[in-house]
């Protein structure tokens, strides 16, 4: 803040306007702050600033907020040991076939685009999981006559995730992640409706993992 006080002083010094002052006979003219003779004479005018004064004001208000700003991560930065991960084929602990390879394909291809590069062994970080709970069911309703007919189905799809730091031997994250997929269930089906639940799944995954960071 030293510096900020001393580029004050020099803008005001450069900036600043003589104090001006009207005469009682209206005449405008303006004294040095030295001249008490005119000083007794004359009645000052308020708030006089120039434009340059403004700029320079609004310039130092600038540079004292960017001195002081508080900087937060964006959360795209993990631990500079943490460059390798492998990522295990999911368990399946639900009756729905195949969502274990899903969600680990999609998984992994997330990984891809982040910082993390994979590797089959001596990983620095490993993302195993569990798919835990799959349901298909009746999301809307709408109204048909005498009937309520179901407009949209949603799947849901939940999985025990954890990211474990293989160097320090410690979990990162451990957690149960949800994710979800809605569809028309006139127009669509439900392959489209586990589709989207399991890119859902997988966003929240990397949110509390990868790029909780």
């Amino acid at each position: 803040m030293k510096m900020e006080r001393l580029m004050l002083a020099g803008l005001l010094r450069r900036f600043a306007p003589r104090n001006l002052f009207i005469s009682p006979q209206g005449n405008d003219r303006h004294c040095e702050r030295s001249d008490a003779t005119c000083l007794s004479r004359r009645k000052p005018i308020q708030n006089v600033t120039t434009p340059k004064l403004t700029a320079a004001l609004c310039l130092l208000t600038l540079l004292s907020i960017s001195s002081c700003k508080i900087y937060t991560f964006s959360g795209s930065t993990l631990p500079s040991h943490i460059k390798t991960v492998t990522i295990p084929v999911f368990a399946n602990k639900t009756l729905e076939p195949g969502i274990d390879d899903d969600v680990t394909t999609e998984l992994s291809k997330e990984v891809l685009k982040s910082q993390l590069r994979p590797a089959n062994s001596d990983a620095d970080a490993t993302i195993s999981g569990a798919v835990t709970r799959y349901v298909n069911r009746p999301h809307t309703f709408g109204a048909g006559g005498a009937e309520v007919n179901v407009e949209q189905y949603i799947v849901q799809i939940s999985a025990e995730v954890e990211f474990f730091d293989n160097r320090k031997q410690e979990s990162i994250y451990k957690g149960t992640v949800s994710g979800e997929g809605i569809y028309l269930f006139e127009t669509e089906d439900e392959a489209l409706g586990r589709d989207k639940a399991v890119k859902n799944l997988v966003e929240r995954i990397m949110q509390n993992s990868v790029q909780m960071w």
